[in-house]
């Protein structure tokens, strides 16, 4: 990794539960974010929870006053557990509660520098707020709970000058988690927990809530809660060679789902989706009779990873909201340093502009990746008016340039973009990618074009900038855009302002030419793999899917038909690789080869 130099008395924040979402930021005392990066965009392994040796590596120590550890350094139990807000306790309480096993403190223990423990809820309200340019606001967080910690969400008051206070806190070992009963039904449907979430939200949209499933989950999230913490379980925590799992026990899977019997998949997915939103709006009630209420709102944890919660929350009442764009426990790596920095006499936050606070390299990195990899590439002195003349003509383009993006979504930096006039791009492109989404692809818009194709993000225009909030289209978008809008209407926009010059420009081009508002805008990945990191990442998964052409930093062009050798190459090399599994080896083989020959 090519780390940037840190000014003196930078601060380290550090995310690490020993499962998932292992991170670190670099914070100056000012409060601005020089550097942040999952442990997943180095090792290749999605949402990796191993020890982040790989982004200390480099690290100029000399140069880092502080580490902010994203959690407590030992679990205290509240001695007042209740909460006003939060509506649905446990069938019964918990005794005590999760800690971190010796790996956890003997890998801080090692760090040369002095630690400092931050409430893990704590630093998700503060990768919201400071970043959000707001004086003051609510902000909620909800999550799955964290080692060492009491919590799994709660309410804060947040200002300027006073900084974060709780309001009210949801104890781990009294209240159930809105989070499980969503995590249980992704289990329940095949698909993988504590990363599929996604696929059940726009899964929803497809079906209706019903009050004979709701009576079912009902039960479960109350009398029946801990049968669902019981179906799921953590392996090879805090390993270092094995990546940490949430492994489902499939009997006890085969057993929940009986009580499912003749529901079907989108039936249960659109009642937990309402379920879900219920529950945060019944929070939101009852924070306002208990008289907290703001005309802003900032959101964070993994519970507002779910796009369609966040529209709720903004039309429940709120002139404007803000979402932390890593809202995951990455993100609690910057929170954490913020929140650090926050107590600095020199701390002034800036609203938050981009997050391409990861790795960047070099023009002259890129040319010597595309050498290593024999491409045949040429170089645009005008790369907008390529890429979108190709956009035009119906063209898939891969985009890697500058810092990778901080957060689950892919901004531009790394990212596929196509046109959204055809709805059915959406099957075609998610063959390429491996993928089985439920969801269309998210619409990638200029900020001035936004009253045109969106109606209701008033308020929301931060956020969205950010990809992290739905919103309902117009009709003049649900005509001209039909690939990015979801069944239900609506969808989840990145607004770009001139700050992003590329993009920006492509998407005024390309306007010109075909009078059409919105790009596709999908993360450059394979399924199941993370978002590319490095130049040889980006080849790689360029030839793999078999894009039709790959931009990289300093106007390097290349496309797959002038390189369909060397994507033949690369697959055959990984048939021999026991990392793939051989079925999937054999899909991509098959339908690069068909595409190669065609």
């Amino acid at each position: 990794l090519k780390l940037p130099e840190p000014p003196a008395n930078t601060i380290l924040g550090l995310n690490y539960s020993g499962m998932h979402d292992s991170a670190l930021a670099l914070v100056s005392e000012s409060g601005e974010t020089l550097y942040a990066c999952a442990l997943e965009r180095i090792t290749r392994v999605k949402q990796e929870g191993r020890p982040p040796h790989e982004l200390l590596e480099g690290l100029p120590w000399d140069r880092i006053s502080t580490v902010a550890v994203s959690t407590e350094r030992e679990l205290v139990l509240p001695q007042n557990p209740a909460s006003a807000i939060h509506p649905v306790r446990l069938p019964r309480p918990r005794d005590g509660g999760l800690v971190h096993g010796p790996e956890f403190q003997a890998f801080l223990d090692a760090l040369p520098v002095p630690k400092q423990y931050v409430c893990h809820h704590l630093s998700h309200a503060a990768s919201a707020f400071w970043p959000s340019g707001f004086d003051g606001a609510l902000c909620l967080v909800y999550d799955g709970g964290m080692s060492n910690g009491a919590w799994f969400g709660g309410l804060y008051r947040a200002d300027k000058i006073h900084g974060i206070e709780a309001l009210d806190r949801f104890s781990a070992s009294h209240y159930a988690k809105i989070t499980t009963l969503y995590t249980s039904v992704t289990a329940l449907l095949g698909f993988t927990p504590n990363k599929h979430e996604g696929k059940i939200t726009g899964l929803a949209a497809y079906g209706k809530p019903t009050e004979r499933c709701r009576e079912v989950l009902w039960q479960l999230f109350t009398e029946d809660y801990f049968a669902l913490e019981e179906m799921t379980e953590w392996f090879f925590a805090y390993s270092r060679d094995i990546p940490p799992m949430l492994l489902v026990d499939d009997a006890k899977r085969q057993r929940l789902n009986q009580r499912f019997d003749g529901i079907g998949r989108e039936e249960l997915a659109a009642t937990v989706q309402a379920m879900a939103e219920e529950h945060v709006l019944q929070i939101l009630d009852n924070a306002a009779k208990q008289g907290w209420t703001s005309e802003r709102i900032c959101l964070s944890g993994g519970l507002f990873a779910n796009v369609k919660i966040n529209q709720r929350v903004k039309e429940w009442g709120f002139k404007e909201i803000y979402i932390s764009p890593p809202m995951t426990d990455d993100g609690t790596a910057l929170g954490a340093a913020l929140h650090v920095a926050s107590k600095k006499p020199g701390f002034k936050p800036e609203v938050q502009k981009h997050v391409y606070y990861g790795p960047s390299y070099t023009s002259a990195d890129v040319a010597e990746a595309i050498g290593r990899w024999q491409l045949n590439a040429e170089k645009l002195d005008a790369p907008a008016e390529r890429i979108a003349e190709v956009l035009a003509q119906g063209a898939v383009v891969a985009l890697f340039q500058d810092g990778m993006e901080f957060g689950p979504r892919a901004l531009g930096n790394r990212s596929i973009v196509s046109q959204a006039a055809d709805a059915g791009i959406n099957k075609s492109l998610n063959d390429r990618l491996l993928r089985t989404e439920f969801m269309p692809f998210a619409p990638i818009t200029r900020l001035e074009d936004m009253a045109e194709c969106y109606v209701g993000l008033a308020g929301a225009e931060h956020a969205a900038e950010f990809m992290t909030i739905t919103c309902d289209c117009t009709d003049a978008m649900r005509e001209q855009c039909p690939a990015v809008v979801h069944v239900d209407g609506t969808a989840r926009p990145q607004l770009v302002t001139q700050r992003q010059a590329l993009l920006h420009d492509v998407l005024s081009r390309y306007r010109t030419k075909t009078g059409r508002p919105a790009l596709i805008n999908t993360s450059f990945n394979i399924h199941e793999e993370p978002i590319v990191c490095t130049p040889d990442d980006a080849i790689k998964g360029f030839l793999e899917a078999g894009l039709d052409y790959l931009y990289l930093k300093g106007g390097y062009w290349v496309s797959f038909a002038a390189n369909r050798g060397q994507a033949l190459a690369l697959l055959q090399r990984e048939r021999g690789e026991p990392s793939r599994k051989e079925a999937d080896v054999r899909q991509v083989f098959a339908e690069l080869f068909a595409r190669v020959n065609a």
